[in-house]
């Protein structure tokens, strides 16, 4: 039990959380914030993500996964795995909010905030094993 701790409790997943935390509340509150200028929730959502995840990739790699890229090119490359695999979960956040708001009937602040903690799940593990490697 101590070992499954240790390897799920580590300085990396928590300041993953720590960062996750701060992201995905200005993921929500941004959201928010546009939704009171009248602004179509599909609008605001994308707005949301495309600034929330470039705040992702510049806290994810500084602080989270520490990477450091030996030239230019390895810097791109790591770019675009960033953009890929979140390109992917962005797709998630977008369509599924729509889902949970048009199909289901849900308010979207709650499903906003739903949606967002699946993606940070699925975005950890992608980042860890796809994105910043060591």
């Amino acid at each position: 039990m101590k070992n499954l701790l240790k390897k799920f409790l580590n300085k990396e997943t928590i300041l993953y959380g720590i960062f996750g935390i701060g992201t995905s509340m200005l993921n929500v509150v941004l959201f928010q914030l546009l939704l009171m200028t009248s602004m179509d929730y599909k609008i605001a959502n994308l707005i949301t993500l495309i600034v929330v995840k470039v705040a992702a990739y510049i806290c994810n790699k500084n602080f989270v996964f520490q990477s450091h890229c030996d030239s230019f090119a390895e810097l791109l490359k790591e770019i675009f795995r960033f953009i890929v695999a979140r390109g992917a979960t962005m797709i998630i956040d977008y369509v599924g909010l729509i889902i949970m708001v048009d199909l289901c009937s849900l308010p979207e602040l709650p499903s906003k905030i739903f949606i967002t903690v699946l993606v940070i799940v699925i975005n950890y593990i992608v980042g860890k094993k796809h994105v910043f490697k060591k």
